[in-house]
C-alpha cells in the first residue's frame, strides 16, 4: 500500500459514489468510462480492498465503501477550498467585501474608511447594506454579509464574532440659544420636559440611551424618533429640539458655534464600536487591513472632537 493516497484516484471514487454511474461520472469529470473503471481497480488494489458492489443490477458502495465515501468526499472538498483559496492568494487585491452598517457607520465612517481601503486594493468590488444591528446578526449568520460594522450589541449571537475599534460617549447636543446652553449643563428635573429627539427604538442606542435615564429614575419620551443622524442634528441647529449624539459627530458644528455638547448628567454613557464577523470566518490580508482602518478612523474622528 502507497503512504498516501492519489487525489485523482479519490476524486474518480467520490464521483462515483455520488452517481452510482460509470457514464456520468465520466462525464462529469470528463473521462472515458473505462478511465473511470482503471482508476477505481486501481484504488481498490492499492487498499486491498472492494469499494463497490458490481453485478449486471447493481452498482452500490460496500459497506468499508460507505465509510470511505465520508471521508473522501470530505478531502476532496477541502481541496478545492484549498485551490480556491491559493487563486485568491495569488491575486490578493482582488476581491469582494460585502459589508453591512447601520446609518451612523454609512454617513460617517465607512466614507473616510474606504477611501483609504481603495488605496491597498484599488480593484476590490465594495457592496454596502444599510441594516440596524439585529438584520446584521441575521446576514452574517446567513453568510449574505462577511463583516458588518455597528454598536456592539447587548445579545451577540454566539456564532458571531465583534472585533472592537473603540467607543464614544453620548451626550445632548443642544442649539446655543438653548436655555441649557446658557447654564452650560442639562438640568436633570427639566429633562422630562424637553423636546428630546432620538434614534429609531429598537436600535442599540435607543436601548443604551433609555436603560441610562431609567437607573436615574427619568422616564423619557422622545418628541421625534429618526433613524438618521444627519437629520438629527438639522433638527437641533433649527432649536426644534435636543439631540443625543456623540460629540465626534458634530465636531465641525461644535468648532463653528452652531451646537453645544453637555454631558447627559453625572455618570458618562459609553457606546462600544465594532467590526462584526462569524466566529469561523478566517479573515483575508483586505479584511484585517478593513478592521485596522476602521480603528484609525474611528480614534481620528474621536481625537479631532476632543480637540474642538
Amino acid at each position: 500500500m502507497k503512504p498516501t493516497l492519489d487525489s485523482q484516484q479519490l476524486r474518480v471514487f467520490v464521483t462515483l459514489g455520488r452517481t452510482l454511474s460509470m457514464r456520468r461520472a465520466a462525464e462529469e469529470l470528463h473521462l472515458t468510462p473505462s478511465g473511470i473503471s482503471h482508476c477505481l481497480k486501481a484504488l481498490e488494489d492499492d487498499l486491498g480492498c472492494r469499494l463497490f458492489e458490481r453485478t449486471a443490477r447493481k452498482f452500490a458502495l460496500t459497506r468499508v465503501g460507505r465509510e470511505l465515501y465520508a471521508e473522501a468526499h470530505r478531502l476532496v472538498e477541502d481541496m478545492k477550498s484549498l485551490r480556491s483559496r491559493i487563486r485568491m492568494w495569488q491575486d490578493w487585491r482582488q476581491g469582494h467585501l460585502r459589508i453591512g452598517a447601520n446609518s451612523t457607520a454609512c454617513q460617517f465612517l465607512l466614507p473616510p474608511t474606504l477611501r483609504e481601503f481603495r488605496e491597498s486594493f484599488p480593484d476590490y468590488t465594495i457592496q454596502i447594506e444599510q441594516c440596524t444591528s439585529r438584520q446584521a446578526m441575521r446576514m452574517l449568520t446567513d453568510e449574505e454579509l462577511d463583516l458588518a460594522l455597528l454598536t456592539e450589541s447587548p445579545e451577540l449571537p454566539p456564532n458571531i464574532v465583534g472585533h472592537g475599534i473603540g467607543e464614544d460617549d453620548l451626550q445632548f447636543i443642544v442649539n446655543p440659544l438653548h436655555p441649557w446652553a446658557v447654564k452650560r449643563k442639562a438640568v436633570r428635573e427639566d429633562i422630562t420636559r424637553r423636546k428630546l429627539i432620538f434614534p429609531e427604538r429598537g436600535g442599540n442606542t435607543a436601548a443604551l440611551i433609555e436603560s441610562y435615564f431609567r437607573e436615574d429614575g427619568i422616564r423619557i419620551a422622545p418628541f421625534i424618533e429618526i433613524a438618521n443622524e444627519q437629520a438629527i442634528i438639522e433638527f437641533v441647529r433649527l432649536d426644534v429640539g435636543v439631540g443625543i449624539l456623540p460629540p465626534w459627530l458634530v465636531a465641525n458644528e461644535i468648532e463653528q458655534g452652531l451646537l453645544l455638547a453637555l454631558p447627559l448628567g453625572r455618570r458618562r454613557l459609553k457606546r462600544e464600536w465594532g467590526v462584526f464577523a462569524k466566529k469561523t470566518r478566517v479573515f483575508s490580508i483586505a479584511e484585517n487591513l478593513f478592521v485596522k482602518i476602521c480603528r484609525n478612523v474611528f480614534r481620528e474622528l474621536n481625537a479631532e472632537a476632543e480637540a474642538a
